[in-house]
């Protein structure tokens, strides 16, 4: 599949979510790299609102190039009507949400410019499909050759990376009192009760970081999000990142952790504070099932859970949609 991207892959820290998806669109194909964030005019959401590539820098783009796909990568990233028409007859243009479903507003605006949209969160499916709109899932992933065993030193029992809340700050403070605790916060964010450390930025540093811990703990509750997803939970990729490197994470349950990991062979849950500092312990006091875990951890994201996968499923879906609109005597919009 040749590919043209649009995406802010080199961003820190957002490559370390990213930049396993360019790679794995390489692998597939010829590859174009646009970073918008270099394009003057440009203004950045963080998927909060719509993101228009500016349609001079989709012009320059396509000159000469002529990709199978067009592919907007996070970021609420999306390409006008006008700029579209810059591409051959038969070009299929691809949304991909990272963000669901705290970037669902911008969702819902950009998906309808797309021939294909794909959501991380299953559980946003239907709201999409209320609206009218055939979004697809695109499970979180990861690249295991960016993020795989370094055999280092342990230094941290468990490693938590990400935003702070209440909630999460509270059992961080908590299981703390009897572990070794490292935090990697957001740049500048002192609101944590235990002293947090910077955010670690790219892959090399985030491996290196995961690899130094025991353990990974994992929020899926979305405790701050706004409207009927507050309360609700969600998968992220840092699970992903800590099964790559050989690592059990520590995770909340919720609907669909089994289309993931299985429990209490890849990953450990837990349902309170107690069940938490619990279920730490009994894993850091039994080095070999720690080990095991993670290493079955792993071998479940190779089977499953690699950009690889998720890219050669979109491959599939071009292919398919650019078939069935020859058939029929028309082109994808």
């Amino acid at each position: 599949m040749k590919t043209l991207l649009f995406g802010n892959v080199t961003q820190p820290p957002y490559q370390n979510n990213l930049l396993p998806a360019a790679l794995a669109f390489e692998r597939c194909g010829p590859l174009k790299l646009v970073e918008p964030r270099f394009i003057e005019g440009f203004v950045a959401t963080g998927a909060a609102r719509p993101a228009l590539v500016p349609p001079a820098a989709v012009e320059e783009a396509a000159a000469g190039f002529q990709p199978d796909a067009v592919v907007c990568l996070a970021g609420g990233l999306y390409l006008s009507s006008a700029s579209r028409r810059h591409f051959p007859d038969g070009t299929v243009f691809v949304g991909l949400a990272l963000s669901d479903p705290l970037g669902l507003d911008a969702s819902f605006e950009i998906a309808p410019e797309f021939d294909l949209y794909y959501t991380q969160d299953p559980q946003t499916l239907p709201f999409y499909a209320a609206r009218g709109i055939e979004a697809r899932r695109c499970d979180p992933a990861t690249d295991p050759e960016l993020y795989r065993p370094l055999d280092l030193p342990a230094e941290d029992d468990v490693l938590f990376l990400g935003k702070w809340t209440p909630h999460r700050d509270e059992l961080v403070r908590r299981l703390s009192q009897r572990f070794r605790v490292a935090v990697h916060a957001h740049a500048g964010d002192s609101r944590w009760t235990i002293p947090a450390r910077p955010p670690l930025s790219s892959p090399v540093e985030l491996c290196a970081g995961v690899n130094r811990a025991r353990l990974m703990l994992e929020f899926t509750v979305l405790d701050d999000a706004e409207g009927p997803f507050r309360g609700t939970s969600r998968m992220t990729n840092r699970p992903q990142f800590a099964a790559a490197c050989g690592v059990p994470t520590l995770i909340d349950p919720f609907e669909h952790i089994s289309d993931f990991f299985e429990p209490g062979l890849e990953i450990e849950v837990y349902r309170s504070a107690e069940e938490l500092a619990e279920a730490a312990g009994a894993l850091l006091a039994d080095e070999d099932r720690r080990r095991e875990m993670g290493r079955r951890a792993r071998a479940r994201v190779l089977r499953d859970q690699t950009w690889d996968h998720r890219v050669s499923m979109l491959g599939r879906d071009v292919r398919e949609l650019r078939a069935r609109k020859q058939s029929s005597g028309s082109t994808p919009a």
